[in-house]
């Protein structure tokens, strides 16, 4: 079966699918829906994130700076007091300092070398921040200096400078927190959506199936109507189709159900005219010529091209009266319609048998009617010919196999016909004949499906026959 190894494309609906999907992108419209929601939350979350820097920036500015306007008056007052009681040494004068948060106060002799430092008021304990993150929230604060004179000589100096340190530990232990609560509800949130979404965007899947199924030929399934508005329109849509498109497939198949009715019925009347009109005037051209030799014979000696025209006459009568045959078996064979489909059938394969005596011929109906219709039998005479014929000039077989059967699928009865063969299988790149290609349109015009394929043992051809319902056969 090396010649027909492609099945006609109008029967067999090549899957185009596969061919553009690799081209499709991988990504679903709900994994880029929620690709767009995890980067706009995220740029939320950043605007979010930087407004709260700025505003810790400058509330700790703030805080900073009303901590030194605080420190400052006290830091006076002590001086003031040291001033009036002077003391050689300058350390006792860090005692007396007042302890103010975010205020670090040193103070420090007159070269500026440091006496003692006083470190801001720690009213709880925060882990310190990252250094990055202290660097955005730290502004440039004044240091105030502040002269201690006594006895009318500068003694030292005692320094007032902002120590946000605390502060920024306090806004950073709130920000991380928030950041953990934010993330937890986020991802609660954008799981939540997930879901919604996908029950949102279930119709499109159902569309896309309902589209599939288009492609195979289902109309019969509509698509249940969303409740999303613009879905439900899509849903509509897409029904009001399958229902045109529906009703033209039942009229294209009733027309070309038609056609091959009356294709059959032309045959049978030319079959008729050739057996009726053809058929006696041969007989009667080569009766009349056997008479005319025997006459001319007896009463009188013919000269040699006499005799040898009247032979050619006679021999080609006879090619006209065999050729006359074979048109009428092929336009209609004699018993189809006349006998059970069965027993005309397996005098098809009997017939194969007498002129293939080197092949093994086996032949399995099973349980079939007498008659399924004119069409239909002749459809499955034809399927059946054509596939032993195949396999006899291609497969390079020594054995065929026949099986014609009932079958019920989806509430619908088919005939299965069956031909495989134990040959070499299909060749690469093999193209259909004339013969699997007439076929193919017959099959197609009675919505049947029709396939070639290699098997294991060889190859074999599969057609399906549907069945008319009743109701089809009142049309």
């Amino acid at each position: 079966m090396s010649l027909v190894g492609a099945v006609p494309a109008a029967v067999s609906r090549p899957d185009r699918v596969g061919a553009t999907g690799a081209r499709r992108s991988h990504q679903t419209l709900r994994r880029k829906i929620l690709l767009a929601v995890i980067a706009i939350d995220a740029c939320c979350c950043f605007a979010a994130a930087v407004v709260e820097i700025l505003n810790a920036r400058e509330a700790t500015r703030v805080e900073v700076g009303a901590s030194l306007e605080m420190a400052e008056p006290l830091v006076r007052e002590t001086i003031a007091g040291f001033q009036r009681e002077p003391s050689e040494d300058l350390a006792e004068l860090q005692f007396a300092l007042p302890g103010v948060r975010h205020v670090r106060i040193t103070v420090h002799r007159p070269d500026g070398s440091l006496v003692s430092s006083r470190e801001p008021v720690r009213p709880s304990a925060f882990s310190p921040a990252p250094a990055w993150f202290a660097g955005l929230i730290e502004t440039s604060l004044a240091r105030l200096e502040i002269p201690v004179v006594a006895a009318g000589e500068v003694q030292g100096t005692v320094a007032i400078q902002g120590e946000p340190a605390d502060e920024i530990a306090e806004v950073w232990e709130d920000m991380t927190s928030l950041a953990a609560l934010l993330a937890v509800l986020n991802a609660l949130g954008l799981v939540a959506f997930a879901l919604l979404l996908r029950r949102i965007l279930s119709p499109l899947g159902a569309l896309a199936q309902g589209l599939s199924a288009l492609g195979r030929g289902g109309f019969e399934r509509p698509l249940p109507i969303p409740h999303v508005q613009e879905l439900a329109a899509l849903a509509e849509r897409f029904n009001t189709l399958a229902v045109a498109l529906g009703e033209e497939r039942e009229t294209n198949a009733r027309l070309s159900h038609r056609m091959v009715s009356l294709q059959d019925d032309e045959r049978r009347q030319i079959a008729a005219e050739l057996h009726d009109e053809l058929g006696p005037c041969l007989f009667g051209l080569q009766a009349n010529l056997g008479l005319l030799k025997s006459g001319l014979s007896t009463n009188c000696a013919m000269d040699a091209p006499a005799q040898e025209r009247l032979a050619t006459a006679i021999e080609i009568s006879h090619r006209l009266q065999t050729l006359n045959r074979q048109l009428l078996r092929r336009l209609k064979p004699i018993a189809l319609g006349e006998a059970p489909l069965g027993e005309v059938l397996s005098g098809l394969i009997a017939e194969f048998e007498r002129r293939h005596p080197n092949h093994g011929f086996t032949f399995l109906p099973a349980d079939l009617k007498p008659s399924y219709g004119p069409v239909v039998d002749l459809t499955v005479y034809r399927s059946v010919q054509e596939g032993v014929t195949n396999a006899l000039r291609h497969a390079v077989c020594t054995s065929i196999e026949v099986r014609v059967e009932e079958q019920v699928t989806d509430d619908r009865t088919e005939l299965v016909i069956q031909v495989t063969d134990d040959g070499v299988g299909l060749a690469a790149g093999s193209t259909s004949g004339f013969g699997l290609l007439g076929l193919g349109e017959r099959i197609q015009a009675l919505r049947g499906r029709f396939r070639l394929r290699s098997t294991p043992e060889g190859a074999a051809l599969e057609v399906v026959v549907p069945l008319p319902q009743p109701e089809e056969r009142l049309r």
